[in-house]
């Protein structure tokens, strides 16, 4: 069996995702940064985990939390920064600035299920342990990994020139499982980073 890494994602909406993908481009074409775009545009539920776990019992857990679940509203907070490397659009908030429960929600719903999955000497998910459930930040990456810090003013400023980046809102309606392989998970993974879509769970009509 391939060294495979699991997440659940997700997946913003057309117009959002077309936004992304173009500054996904422009990042590319300008300063020659792939590892973001490497991935497809998505906010992140649960991040890269390994799991001895079957595919089909890692989507049987999500069932149970994911198949009534129904869809919400994600606003636009604008591009915040992570570190001295990375550039992301804010969902994390309500129009008004308070948390956004049902996003909130679905973190602690797919974390609580899929946990008990995860190896133990998984590497990224030791990250989020660390950080825990409360620190949870929603947003969608514009830019990491490969971002030189010499440059990322330079990049910041760049994508600024377009915020707000995308719509101002759009809806939430569909979570996914995606599989990951990667060459080298303990060093530069992003450069060899390969993926595919397990499944996807349309949430329902609020």
């Amino acid at each position: 069996m391939p060294d495979l890494r699991y997440a659940v994602y997700l997946r913003p909406s057309y117009e959002m995702s077309r936004t992304q993908a173009e500054v996904y481009d422009l990042l590319e074409r300008q300063y020659g940064l792939r590892a973001a775009g490497n991935f497809m545009p998505h906010a992140t539920i649960k991040g890269f985990f390994r799991s001895e776990a079957s595919e089909g019992s890692i989507a049987a857990r999500l069932d149970a939390v994911l198949d009534s679940r129904e869809a919400f509203d994600v606003f636009n907070g604008g591009i915040v920064t992570f570190g001295c490397d990375g550039i992301a659009i804010d969902i994390n908030s309500t129009s008004e600035g308070t948390p956004n429960v049902p996003l909130q929600d679905l973190h602690r719903a797919v974390m609580d299920v899929v946990m008990p999955l995860v190896d133990p000497a998984c590497e990224f998910t030791r990250k989020e342990r660390e950080l825990a459930y409360e620190r949870f930040r929603a947003h969608l990456t514009l830019a990491m990994a490969d971002l030189p810090g010499h440059l990322f003013d330079e990049v910041l400023a760049f994508v600024r020139e377009a915020d707000p980046v995308g719509p101002s809102s759009f809806v939430a309606d569909t979570v996914q499982l995606v599989a990951f392989h990667s060459e080298d998970w303990e060093g530069r993974w992003w450069e060899t980073l390969r993926w595919r879509l397990l499944r996807s769970w349309p949430l329902a009509a609020p």
